[in-house]
């Protein structure tokens, strides 16, 4: 679960790396179990971001949000991105059930957006009210003011292992210039300063 206060990320390296890789027979050998492979992706940096989805019922629509850090981007043609999420996830029993969920992207200002959403179903549904949102046009389920915003209708579903993948085919999306982005690095959120000179890209 995503939980902790940011940092400031280091200089931006602009110039190219020449990258190398250790001879093999160098390390040491080590098992691939879950706290093994734990520790391998605590090395990994990912942006974070917020999805939502809902729930239709007599008493009207509940609308949902989770903090993830799994958001990846699979296809241009057709626009397809996927989110993974436990198996057991009520989160993901809503998705599965509704056919839509939104990505909001978020920017170096909304780390206590991200920590609000890593906690548990009750948690979040109060939060919701904590946080400003619209309904996305195109599905209505929730947008915040984030760098950026997907939209999306689900494609597929499938079991790996622990966890289910969601992907879903984008239905709108957009974006917007900020001086900062919010990332996730051993097991901590930071913001990374990136300037974006081409601006306003809605």
């Amino acid at each position: 679960m995503l939980s902790a206060q940011p940092t400031s990320l280091g200089v931006q390296i602009r110039e190219p790396v020449v990258s190398w890789c250790e001879p093999l027979e160098e390390y040491p050998a080590a098992s691939a179990g879950a706290a093994e492979l734990r520790a391998a992706m605590r090395t990994f940096a990912t942006g974070v971001a917020v999805a939502t989805t809902y729930r239709d019922g007599p008493g009207g629509r509940d609308h949902d949000a989770v903090t993830v850090n799994s958001l990846c981007s699979l296809s241009l043609r057709p626009p397809l991105v996927s989110i993974a999420l436990r198996s057991d996830s009520s989160f993901g029993a809503a998705l599965a059930e509704s056919g839509v969920w939104a990505v909001s992207i978020l920017d170096g200002r909304s780390h206590r957006i991200a920590q609000l959403f890593a906690r548990d179903h009750h948690r979040r549904a109060a939060a919701l009210a904590e946080v400003s949102s619209r309904p996305g046009r195109r599905i209505g389920a929730l947008v915040f003011d984030a760098a950026g915003w997907l939209e999306c209708r689900l494609a597929h579903r499938f079991p790996v292992g622990d966890h289910t993948l969601f992907v879903g085919e984008v239905l709108a999306a957009g974006a917007r210039a900020t001086g900062s982005r919010l990332a996730f690095l051993h097991g901590a959120f930071h913001v990374l300063d990136v300037p974006d000179p081409e601006g306003d890209l809605r």
